[in-house]
This record gives structure tokens, C-alpha cells and sequence, in this order.
């Protein structure tokens, strides 16, 4: 059987492998899995060639082998711990996006051009390898070279993030149909931000448990570094309505996907 390298993206990171095929390993995460408590999950398909002096690759058909009766083994966890930094983006396919009741959206990376992005609050939920949800004036190409250079004071290897829904009405208030559970907070980061000048970001919250999460993403997933930047574009509704009608309304009704 083909062993794949998965690498989950939300909650916690590890990279795994596993016979299943990508839908599979996605239904299996949601819903066939005690581990996963609950809620959506996010992973990437890494390429099944990765070489690797810090993961233990070199004997993973042994360990992932169907079991005794030939059934796919169907997760087998090879690191838990500062997986993210030890992939090179070069490394990163697909990303696929699991809903609560187990229905697989696969995102393929395209090249992102910030030729409209302008110095506007952005709202950005980091979603690995740290969780905090924050309001930066940067765009997302500029907001992952400041979280990944290491002369500054808080740094990180690599960064995988997703720009979020920040709409405003007249009046300045954030949308009445934006799903965030304390968006008067969120206002006031923003304007602290908007006044503080040369403050690049400012953090909403450092556990965030956003409601809807699917609907509330913008421009897409961000994935990057100081050598460059991968983006996974979100569909717009209504091709999401039309060509992935089933992963939608999944992620539309769930309260926790």
C-alpha cells in the first residue's frame, strides 16, 4: 500500500503517515478518531520523497504497515513536536480542509500578488506554529517576514496563517454577520492600531475560538518564511455553492466548523 506524509496545521502539529488517501484521512480525522475532540481540521500533503535529518523516515514502511488482518494502517504519528520548521516549503502540496461531520475541500497553492493590497487593518488567526489571532496593518506578505525574522525580539521559523473577514460598516463597527464572540474588542484593536502609527500588529486573542471558522476566511491560507510565501486561495461563495456544494453547507450549519 502507498504510505502518505500528512502534516496537521491547527490545534497542534505533527506530521503522520498513513495509507488512506487524502479524503480518507480527512473523514477519519473528524469523525472516526477519538483523538480529535472535536471541530474542523486542517492538514497538507507532503511529498512522500521528503528527506529529513530530523524526522525518523528511514524505517516508516515497517512501522506503517497494514494491520494483521490487511487493513490500511491509518495514522502513524512520526513527530508531535517543531514540525512546521523542519519542512521546507518546497516540501507542501495540497491543502485540505476537513469539517466537522468529515466533508475533504482540497486547496491547490497559487501565486499570490499584493499589487491591491493597500495599508488597511487585516485580521490574521496564526494557526501554526503558535495560535493567536491579531490585527496587523501589514499584508500578508509583509506580516510573514515581520513574524519570521529573527532579529526581531518574538520570532518564529515559519509561519502558517489565514486572513479573516474584517468588513465594516458606515458607522466603523465590524459587520452585524461576522460570527467573532467579542467583535467590540476586535474594534478597539483595530483602533488602537489605526492610532498607534508605527505599530505593525496588535493581538486579539491568544486562544481564539472562532465560531464558523470557515466562514469567516477572506483572502485564503498563507503559508511562509523568509524565503518566500505559498497562498491557498479560498473559494468565493458562489463557486463554493456551485462546485463544492456539499463541503459548504457542511461547513455553513456546523456551529464548530
Amino acid at each position: 500500500m502507498e504510505i502518505h506524509l500528512y502534516f496537521l496545521c491547527n490545534r497542534f502539529e505533527a506530521l503522520v503517515a498513513s495509507h488512506l488517501e487524502p479524503e480518507a484521512f480527512g473523514r477519519y480525522m473528524s469523525i472516526g478518531s477519538q483523538k480529535n475532540a472535536h471541530g474542523y481540521v486542517l492538514f497538507f500533503e507532503i511529498d512522500p520523497k521528503l528527506k529529513s535529518d530530523y524526522f525518523r523516515l528511514s524505517d516508516i514502511a515497517e512501522r506503517c504497515k497494514p494491520t494483521a488482518d490487511g487493513k490500511p494502517k491509518r495514522s502513524k504519528y512520526i513527530s508531535t513536536y517543531r514540525v512546521l520548521e523542519h519542512l521546507d516549503l518546497s516540501v507542501f502540496g495540497k491543502l485540505y480542509l476537513s469539517t466537522a461531520d468529515g466533508r475533504v475541500l482540497a486547496l491547490e497553492a497559487s501565486e499570490y500578488t499584493d499589487s491591491d493590497d493597500k495599508t488597511i487593518p487585516n485580521l490574521y488567526e496564526e494557526l501554526c506554529p503558535v495560535p493567536p489571532m491579531v490585527v496587523s496593518m501589514l499584508p500578508p506578505l509583509e506580516f510573514t517576514k515581520f513574524m519570521t525574522n529573527q532579529e526581531n525580539a518574538v520570532s518564529v521559523p515559519r509561519i502558517f496563517f489565514v486572513d479573516m473577514l474584517l468588513s465594516r460598516e458606515e458607522s466603523g463597527k465590524l459587520s452585524g454577520d461576522l460570527p467573532y464572540p467579542d467583535p467590540l474588542h476586535i474594534l478597539d484593536c483595530i483602533i488602537e492600531l489605526e492610532e498607534a502609527g508605527s505599530k505593525p500588529t496588535k493581538t486579539v486573542s491568544r486562544l481564539p475560538k472562532t465560531t464558523g471558522f470557515f466562514r469567516t476566511i477572506r483572502r485564503g491560507f498563507f503559508l511562509g518564511d523568509q524565503t518566500g510565501l505559498k497562498f491557498y486561495k479560498f473559494p468565493d461563495k458562489s463557486k463554493l455553492e456551485v462546485e463544492h456544494s456539499q463541503w459548504w453547507r457542511s461547513a455553513s450549519q456546523s456551529l464548530i466548523s
